[in-house]
């Protein structure tokens, strides 16, 4: 079955409830899990008023955007360490997060991408679009729903 399992997360809760069953997945099968987070590049400039954000400013943004991903990564690292599931992770900027998982799984060669689906129908769902809707229409890996 699978060998090598792609778990994204953006932090959410409904991420973490996904984390948990693709680590249980990974026991089961005997795979090892690789954890992943978009990290979105910080805008250079933040709007209202012409305002522009000064170089410390800019670098400060860039650090807390950095330490959140890496924290969200942390979760799936405890939840593997937790059932013993071989774990390595990684975090990139993105910008945009459904390219940034499918080019980790593409470059990580992994066999599935077991992700989370917050569900957004109708005109929310248009609006926001879907990170799960581009994953799945953008690659040729199998990927797994968690709802």
């Amino acid at each position: 079955m699978f060998k090598h399992i792609l778990i994204p997360t953006d932090g959410s809760r409904l991420a973490a409830k996904a984390i948990k069953a693709g680590v249980e997945m990974a026991k089961e099968t005997g795979a090892r899990v690789t954890g992943y987070c978009a990290q979105e590049p910080v805008p250079l400039h933040l709007y209202g008023e012409g305002y522009v954000a000064d170089k410390r400013m800019a670098a400060e943004f860039e650090r807390r955007a950095r330490e959140h991903a890496e924290t969200c990564v942390e979760e799936i690292a405890a939840a593997a360490k937790a059932r013993g599931v071989p774990f390595t992770a990684l975090v990139n900027k993105s910008n945009v997060p459904s390219r940034g998982i499918v080019d980790a799984a593409q470059r990580r060669k992994c066999d599935v991408i077991f992700m989370a689906s917050h569900g957004h129908r109708g005109l929310t769902g248009l609006l926001l679009g879907s990170v799960t809707h581009e994953v799945l229409t953008h690659t040729d890996i199998p990927v797994v729903v968690f709802r």
